[in-house]
């Protein structure tokens, strides 16, 4: 603070009760104002002749604001926060020292721009196996109106990614600055990406685009067993969601009906369906031998407006299912006679399988083997003759074990019971 000395005649003056009006002299201006950054904030600093000092922002266009005030004692350095700074074309710091109640003259900083980045423009989302999430985006430059300025940094900024989950704090991952590309980490879904912004001034507003990361679930269910060759109803479900507590409406979702013989063989698609999320669909094949079926969905991707959707492959658990032999037309040759009459005993199956098997006979409490029969090439015909049990009608029936047709084994079958009667 500069001292004053009264003049002689000033002394006088007062001595003789004369009175002259009050005054305070203006301070000199700060000297050697310079700007820069010091970490994420902006550095000031100045000389002064120990004055209390008045810090002030000024947007071009727009009245100064005070920024910061230090005391007489207090360093000739100021450290301005970013957000202290409107989104502008020009603005400048001003520094003026203050003695009582009267500013001295401002020393002024270059003009400067203060551009939040732009808004990064989402271009495509994937999924990877591993349930990660590359992500490609394009970040113009913000416009820069003081070329050259002495707060410019080179680049664009850096991207975000911020992942909103249902129910938890919003995490964000950064991008290396200058990156067009980069990874999201394995997330829990459903969940939402949107990316923004930074550079030195703050940050930008979030992309419009979103990545939804959904859950695609599948179910299933497998008829326990059918005859060779017979559609097997299998019937599918799919429950979509790609954010928290709301099931998607789809359809058209591609869906894979896949089977193996055995739990050591890998899968293989015998089916493709296209699925809904409205109501059950079917998935049915037929039925060729015993197997393990499941539902498998391909990884999806939905890009619809601003949104891409994206849900992993998923499955159901396997289930199984056995092909019992079908029999066709199993008859007796007549189909009544005398004792000793002849009697021809006729039938086919599918497949078309050379197998032996047994004619059974109820007793009335229980089945009894009768003699051996032979298919050949799915037909069979054995010649006998009518028995000399007491007249009436009989029940009989052919058990055939396992066979393998084309690598996959057909159970063992039981036909239906068919008669024959003793006149």
């Amino acid at each position: 603070m500069r001292r004053f000395a009264l003049t002689a005649t000033a002394v006088a003056a007062l001595a003789a009760g004369l009175q002259t009006p009050a005054f305070a002299a203006t301070p000199d201006a700060p000297t050697d104002l310079t700007i820069g950054w010091a970490g994420e904030d902006i550095r000031v600093t100045w000389k002064d002749d120990n004055t209390r000092s008045v810090v002030y922002i000024e947007k071009e266009g727009e009245a100064p604001f005070i920024a910061m005030a230090l005391p007489e004692t207090g360093p000739n350095e100021a450290l301005l926060k970013t957000y202290q700074f409107k989104e502008s074309d020009k603005t400048r710091i001003i520094v003026k020292s203050e003695v009582g109640d009267v500013l001295s003259e401002g020393a002024e900083s270059a003009w400067f721009d203060a551009h939040r980045p732009a808004v990064p423009a989402l271009k495509d989302a994937n999924l990877a196996a591993n349930l990660t999430t590359t992500l490609s985006w394009t970040l113009a430059a913000p416009a820069d109106s003081t070329p050259n300025d002495p707060l410019d940094v080179a680049g664009n900024g850096s991207v975000k990614a911020a992942v909103d989950l249902p129910g938890t704090a919003t995490s964000s991952y950064t991008f290396a600055t200058g990156t067009t590309s980069g990874v999201v980490p394995a997330q829990a879904r459903p969940a939402a990406i949107r990316l923004n912004a930074w550079n030195e001034w703050g940050a930008s507003a979030l992309d419009a685009k979103i990545v939804r990361l959904g859950t695609l679930g599948a179910g299933t269910t497998v008829p326990a067993s059918a005859v060779y060759g017979a559609r097997l109803g299998i019937k599918s479900t799919l429950d979509l969601f790609t954010s928290e507590g709301r099931e998607e409406r789809a359809s058209g979702i591609k869906v894979e009906l896949q089977a193996r013989a055995k739990t050591t063989d890998a899968w293989k698609t015998y089916g493709r369906y296209a699925g809904n999320t409205t109501t059950a669909f079917d998935t049915g094949i037929a039925s060729l031998g015993n197997r393990q079926y499941r539902l498998f969905v391909p990884a999806r991707k939905v890009v619809s407006g601003n949104v891409i959707a994206l849900t992993p492959a998923a499955s159901t658990s396997a289930k199984s299912s056995k092909t019992l032999i079908k029999f066709i037309d199993l008859r007796f040759t007549p189909a009544a006679a005398k004792t000793g009459t002849r009697v021809d005993i006729t039938g086919k199956i599918q497949p078309a399988a050379t197998v032996r098997g047994t004619l059974q006979y109820w007793t009335g409490s229980k089945w009894d083997p009768g003699f051996a029969v032979q298919f050949n090439k799915g037909s069979m015909l054995k010649h006998a003759r009518a028995g000399v049990d007491k007249p009436g009608t009989y029940r009989h029936r052919i058990v055939l074990p396992a066979i393998t047709v084309n690598g996959l084994t057909i159970s063992a079958t039981t036909s239906p019971t068919f008669n024959f009667t003793l006149r």
